[in-house]
């Protein structure tokens, strides 16, 4: 694996960060790990094509809507099921979703299921649960807010709509939460907006140390942050959650149950986020899924001894047997593996697989786009469900062969896809898995061909600027003619209530250019814009660098305001083609929110091994920042 952790991120599919704007993934196998090897003997074929085609399930048609006629013999699978995980083997695949909104209407109409859990943040997505309660606010802009470009598409807001409809004209709700951890940025602001309201003093002392994870900008480099600050920030997070333990009756008595379990739960997830983000490496996949599994377990516990859940995640997650290997030797435990092990045969699981058609995924330098694939290697497991020539069905594998030369093949771990926040047909081999499906699912779901998802506006995902270092820093003065400053890139304004970055027509005190960066509005706190530029460090190597800048702010509570960053970054290793995460970064703290200009500096030592340097501001959640008067020294 790679020692930079944005690297092994990218890699993996484990993290997107910034430049994929935030959604979980999949460790995928090395190429090495997924050589395509012999198929199966002509008998193995022979005998699973067999029992494929007797024990094959037709789906008449993937959309809801349609009753359950053909998912008859599912009910008696599903049985006494408490939780029911549909995975997919990509995250944008139309036919997926679709028919997983399907199994979701079987499951709550039909079977009594209460709770609907999909891989996205937990505390973003407490607007949609808002909305299909109650009809709060648009569920459109919920989806969006909840960062993650695999659920932001016309299906799942179809599913959304279909569970507000439900709740409408039923007593028995369903309810819609995330259970991933991976932004702390609207758990920390949850959690003090809680405390406001049963412990006014704890939360007025926990908003100091708390500041590097309750805005996007620092909680994106909190590792890199000083270590007294950090341990700040992970030591007020315990005293909080020892409150919540404590102060439970009174806390309860003042608010609701409900309303304690909810806030905890940010509490809950801002220790893991921030514990994760500070582990850079293989293992934090373990961190990811076990943190996922243990708020499952808390959602169903706070929903009751009757409570069932659908959940919604990637294959690799559901599996009752980790697909998660170190060296592909030492295993790494999944999601499902944790669920299994605290529910039991309760914990059944519906994977998904498909022979070849269209789904989206970020590629590097392109952005979200449409891939395309052929029919699936031969001898491959997703090449012999095509065999059975039926374009949609279900498998239930408690009646797969458990002797003889298919069982054989299936115990060999045949070949499946599995992608999951990147994809690139150069190296297709890399997303292929090894699965023996009768001990990863109880249920396969198999479609022959399959489309693409189909992303909102506020799904898509363009190409994020890598720029080229520049010779050296530039154009301080900030000038040019266009929106921006020459030699300067910037966020830009792609995602939904996004910030603006342009030049200003305000004069800085010394009566220069200015950049502004703003967000007027927003249903959430979350996000940033930034204005940077990238350069060699050459010629600041062994120094000491100093930027310093005037700047004003406007800032909407918590979580906003203004900053100026220096970062050095690596040299990227050979065959990488994605911008090095930074080794070090100087920012001011807390970020800057007084109207007034006032003037503000940030230095950083240059190590000999630097690369490059960027400098820039940036201004996180809601109001606005004016920035003038650049100035970059150096001192021996």
């Amino acid at each position: 694996m790679k020692s930079d952790r944005r690297g092994f991120l990218k890699a993996s599919g484990l993290v997107a960060g910034a430049a994929l704007a935030g959604v979980g993934g999949e460790i995928n196998p090395t190429p090495a790990a997924a050589q395509v090897g012999t198929g199966p003997s002509v008998s193995a074929k022979h005998e699973f094509l067999g029992w494929m085609r007797a024990k094959a399930i037709p789906i008449a048609t993937v959309q809801a809507g349609n009753g359950f006629a053909d998912l008859e013999q599912l009910r008696h699978t599903i049985g006494k099921a408490r939780i029911v995980s549909l995975g997919e083997a990509t995250h944008g695949t139309r036919e997926f979703f679709q028919l997983k909104h399907r199994l979701l209407e079987l499951c709550v109409s039909e079977l009594g299921f209460t709770l609907f859990g999909i891989e996205a943040n937990f505390s973003e997505s407490l607007r949609v649960n808002d909305y299909v309660l109650n009809g709060t606010g648009s569920p459109a802009e919920a989806l969006s807010g909840m960062r993650f470009w695999t659920v932001d598409t016309e299906e799942v807001l179809a599913l959304i709509e279909w569970m507000r409809a439900w709740n409408k004209t039923h007593e028995r709700p369903v309810k819609f939460y995330g259970f991933d951890m991976q932004s702390p940025t609207e758990a920390a602001l949850g959690v003090i907006a809680y405390l406001k309201r049963v412990a006014p003093e704890l939360a007025a002392a926990s908003e100091e140390p708390l500041w590097p994870l309750s805005d996007d900008f620092s909680a994106g480099r909190f590792r890199l942050l000083a270590g007294a600050t950090r341990n700040a920030a992970l030591t007020s997070i315990e005293r909080i959650l020892e409150a919540f333990t404590r102060q439970r009756a009174a806390w309860v008595e003042a608010t609701s149950e409900r309303d304690w379990w909810l806030a905890r739960l940010h509490a809950v997830v801002l220790d893991q986020g921030a514990r994760m983000s500070l582990d850079r490496t293989y293992a934090a996949a373990a961190l990811r899924d076990i943190a996922m599994a243990q708020n499952l377990r808390s959602l169903i516990e706070l929903e009751g001894p009757d409570a069932k859940a659908v959940l919604w995640a990637h294959n690799s997650h559901v599996a009752k047997v980790t697909p998660y290997f170190v060296d592909d030797k030492t295993p790494i435990a999944n999601m499902g593996s944790h669920l299994r092990e605290m529910f039991g045969r309760q914990y059944l699981v519906i994977g998904f697989a498909f022979n070849q058609g269209s789904f989206q995924a970020p590629e590097q330098g392109r952005g979200l786009v449409e891939h395309t694939v052929s029919p699936a290697p031969d001898g491959s497991l997703d090449n012999m469900l095509a065999a059975a020539a039926i374009p949609t069905f279900l498998l239930d594998l408690a009646t797969a062969p458990v002797e003889g030369p298919a069982a054989d093949w299936l115990s060999s771990r045949p070949l499946s896809r599995s992608i999951g926040a990147l994809y690139s047909a150069e190296s297709a081999q890399a997303y292929l898995k090894h699965v023996d499906p009768r001990r990863a699912y109880d249920v396969l779901a198999f479609v022959e061909k399959t489309t693409a998802a189909r992303a909102k506006a506020s799904g898509r995902r363009p190409p994020q600027p890598t720029p080229e270092p520049a010779p050296n820093v530039t154009n301080l003065e900030l000038a040019g003619s266009g929106a921006l400053p020459a030699g300067w890139t910037s966020s830009g304004s792609w995602r939904p209530q996004g910030h603006t970055v342009a030049l200003s027509d305000e004069r800085s005190p010394a009566g220069g250019r200015t950049v502004c960066i703003a967000r007027s509005f927003a249903p959430w706190r979350w996000g940033e814009g930034w204005l940077q530029q990238v350069f060699s460090a050459e010629a600041w190597r062994g120094k000491r660098l100093r930027l310093s800048s005037a700047l004003r702010a406007e800032a909407d509570g918590p979580g906003c305001g203004a900053q100026l960053y220096i970062e050095v970054r690596p040299k990227a290793p050979d065959g990488v083609t994605w911008p090095m995460a930074p080794t070090s970064i100087a920012i001011i703290g807390r970020p800057v929110r007084p109207p007034r200009w006032e003037r503000y500096a940030v230095e950083i030592d240059v190590p000999p091994e630097a690369h490059s340097v960027v400098l820039g501001f940036a201004f996180t959640g809601r109001g606005t920042a004016v920035f003038g008067d650049v100035r970059v020294e150096s001192r021996q």
